[in-house]
């Protein structure tokens, strides 16, 4: 009889520990799939932290999201960047030490030059 009990406990341990390693290899699965998706992720920069500068005129210009993508790519730690559209428009980008200081204030988003 203590033989059948002993059994049945390794077999429910073991049974047991096996479906627990069988989770905690998909939860890393999961997880490594997860932070390849988000490190090819691409957001827009968030308003107030760039300038779409243009000559005045008699509209606003589009900017197209693809050039917008580019804005955080570009932006310096220490140094305003810019962005040339065409010859009426440019945009300019605030580094990171203006965006993230305690005073900072957002930017409008365009304005004529």
């Amino acid at each position: 009889m203590k033989t059948l009990i002993t059994t049945i406990l390794i077999t429910i341990t073991t049974s047991f520990l096996y479906s627990q390693n069988e989770a905690l290899i998909i939860v890393e699965e999961e997880q490594v799939q997860t932070v390849s998706t988000i490190s090819f992720a691409k957001e827009l920069p968030k308003e107030g932290t760039y300038q779409i500068i243009y000559k005045a005129t008699e509209s606003i210009p589009t900017i197209a999201n693809e050039i917008l993508f580019t804005v955080n790519e570009k932006r310096k730690a220490e140094e305003v960047e810019y962005i040339i559209i065409d010859k009426n428009t440019k945009i300019k980008i605030l580094p990171y030490s203006i965006i993230y200081a305690k005073d900072f204030v957002p930017v409008a988003t365009y304005i004529t030059e």
